[in-house]
C-alpha cells in the first residue's frame, strides 16, 4: 500500500481572504518504516512568468519569478519514520499583502500547502493542497474610487471630399470601484450629426487586462479577454442626439485587482463601449478604468446581487427584429403538404434554407484579418504558454461542511481536492502553530494497525520573501 496523505480544511472550498488563519489537519498513512532526513509542511505563495517568441534564425526565451509567501515546518526529525497514521493540525496565517490569486496564459500566482517527506536516498515525496488567496481592498479607503469617470470622442465616418458630421459620444460611469456581482451603471450620450449613417447599436463589456513582466530579458507581455458583455439595438438615427443608460453585472469569479504595478503577474479591469456604425466602418470605441476590489462602496451597497443575474429580456425593438426574422408559423395547407412530402424520405435538418444572420455581409475586420481562431492558431506556435498548475474552485461564498472520515486517497486522488470542515477553533497558541499526533485515530484502525502514540508542538513562522521588485 502506498504512501497517503489527505488535507483537511476548515472550507469546503479552500478561499481565503488575505490575512485570515488556515486551519485544519494533515492526515499520513505509512504502511512500513521509513528511513527519512525530515517531514515538514510549507505554506508557499509566488508568481511565475514564462513564454517564447520564435523568429527566422532564433528563439527568444523570457521568464520570471517572484516569490510572496514561504513558510516551512519540521514536524518530524529523526531518522526513522514510523509506519502508521500521523495526524498534524495546523494553524496558518496568510499575511494581509499577498496578492490574488490568478492565472494567464503567460503566467500565474498560486498558493499551495505542502507535506514533503525528506528522504536521505531517491526522489522526495510530495503532497500538495492548492488554496485560493482573495486579497482584502475595501473601495471606501479611497475616495477616488467613489469618483466619476468618462470618456469622449469624436469621428468622422468619411473624409473629404465625402466628409460627414461629426459623431460625439460620451462614456459616463457614477464610480470607478466596484465588487463581483455588482452591477456597473453606465451612461452613454450619442450625438450623431452625420447626414448618412445611423448608429445601429451598442456593444458594453468589462474587459481583463494581464501584463507579464520578464525578469530574463527585462520584457513585457499583454493579454485581454473578455469577461462579460451586454448588446443594445436601439438606433441612434442621423442628425439626432440620444441618451443611452444601462448596466452590466460583474461575474462572481473574477479577480481583485492588482494595485501594486511591481508585481510581475499585474491585472486590471476596463468596461469598454462599442458604438456599431456599419457599412464597413471601423467601431468607435470608448473606455474607462475600473477597480475590482472585495467590499463595495456604501453609497452603492444596493447594486450588490446575492447570485449571479440571469441573461436580460431583449429590448422592445430587438424583440420585433427577431420576431420579423423568425420563419412564419405554416398554415394548414403547409403542414399537410409538409406531412406528404416527408412521407417517402426522412427530412434532415441541413437540408434547411440558411438563417437570416448567416447571410449578413461579412465585417471589414474578418474580411481583411480573417477569423479570430486562425490568428490564435498561428499565434500559439510563435509564443509558447505557461504550464499551468492545476487551481482549486472558486466562488465568492466561502461554505463551510462538517468534516469527513478518514479516507484512503493517493497522490492522485487527494492532489486537488476540498474536503470539510473539522470545527476547530482558535485554541489561544501561538498565531501559526503545527500540533503533530502520530497514532491511530479510532478503534477501529487500532485494530488493524497498532503504532505508538506521540505528541509535538512545533511553531511555523510565516516569513513574507523581501525582495526588491525593479522593472
Amino acid at each position: 500500500m502506498p504512501t497517503t496523505c489527505v488535507f483537511q480544511l476548515d472550507r469546503l472550498n479552500p478561499v481565503y481572504n488575505s490575512g485570515e488563519y488556515i486551519s485544519g489537519r494533515i492526515l499520513l498513512r505509512t504502511d512500513k518504516v521509513k528511513r527519512v532526513n525530515a517531514v515538514y509542511v510549507t505554506l508557499e505563495g509566488e508568481a511565475k512568468v514564462q513564454w517564447s517568441m520564435s523568429g527566422k534564425s532564433e528563439t527568444a526565451n523570457y521568464s520570471g519569478h517572484q516569490q510572496y509567501l514561504h513558510s516551512r515546518t519540521n514536524v518530524f526529525d529523526n531518522s526513522l519514520f514510523r509506519a502508521g497514521v500521523h495526524v498534524y493540525v495546523l494553524t496558518l496565517r496568510i499575511p494581509p499583502d499577498c496578492p490574488t490569486t490568478c492565472k494567464g496564459p503567460y503566467g500565474y500566482i498560486a498558493y499551495n500547502i505542502s507535506l514533503t517527506i525528506d528522504k536521505p536516498w531517491g526522489f522526495d515525496e510530495v503532497f500538495r493542497k492548492p488554496i485560493h488567496v482573495v486579497q482584502t481592498l475595501d473601495l471606501n479607503y479611497n475616495t477616488e474610487f467613489a469618483l466619476a469617470v468618462k470618456d469622449e470622442n469624436i469621428k468622422y465616418l468619411c473624409h473629404w471630399p465625402c466628409i460627414s458630421g461629426p459623431i460625439a459620444s460620451t462614456l459616463t460611469l457614477p464610480a470607478s470601484g466596484f465588487t463581483p456581482l455588482q452591477e456597473v451603471p453606465f451612461r452613454v450620450e450619442v450625438d450623431n450629426q452625420s447626414p448618412h449613417y445611423d448608429i445601429i447599436g451598442l456593444e458594453v463589456s468589462i474587459k481583463q487586462h494581464f501584463v507579464f513582466l520578464s525578469r530574463k530579458p527585462v520584457k513585457r507581455n499583454f493579454y485581454t479577454k473578455t469577461l462579460c458583455k451586454e448588446l443594445i439595438t436601439d438606433r441612434t438615427l442621423r442628425l439626432s442626439k440620444r441618451l443611452y443608460e444601462g448596466s452590466i453585472c460583474i461575474p462572481m469569479d473574477t479577480p481583485r485587482s492588482t494595485l501594486n504595478p511591481n508585481y510581475i503577474v499585474f491585472l486590471h479591469y476596463t468596461l469598454q463601449l462599442k458604438l456599431k456604425t456599419g457599412y464597413f466602418h471601423y467601431d468607435t470605441e470608448l473606455s474607462v478604468p475600473i477597480v475590482i476590489g472585495t467590499t463595495p462602496l456604501q453609497h452603492m451597497r444596493g447594486s450588490v446581487h446575492t447570485q449571479q443575474p440571469s441573461r436580460r429580456t431583449p429590448t422592445p425593438e430587438r424583440q420585433r427584429l427577431i420576431e420579423r426574422v423568425s420563419p412564419r408559423p405554416p398554415t394548414v395547407t403547409e403542414e399537410t403538404a409538409q406531412e406528404t412530402a416527408a412521407e417517402p424520405h426522412q427530412t434532415i435538418p441541413d437540408d434547411e434554407p440558411p438563417t437570416y444572420d448567416s447571410c449578413l455581409p461579412p465585417s471589414f475586420s474578418f474580411a481583411t484579418l480573417g477569423s479570430q481562431q486562425t490568428l490564435d492558431s498561428q499565434a500559439s506556435s510563435v509564443l509558447q504558454r505557461i504550464h499551468m498548475p492545476k487551481f482549486p474552485g472558486f466562488t465568492t461564498f466561502i461554505g463551510t461542511a462538517p468534516a469527513h472520515g478518514l479516507e484512503d486517497s493517493g497522490l492522485d486522488m487527494h492532489h486537488y481536492r476540498s474536503y470539510g470542515s473539522l470545527d476547530t477553533d482558535h485554541t489561544g497558541r501561538s498565531l501559526d502553530t503545527f500540533g503533530s499526533l502520530c497514532g491511530p485515530l479510532s478503534e477501529q484502525i487500532e485494530v488493524e494497525e497498532i503504532a505508538p502514540t506521540e505528541v509535538h508542538d512545533v511553531s511555523a513562522q510565516v516569513h513574507q520573501a523581501q525582495e526588491e521588485h525593479q522593472f
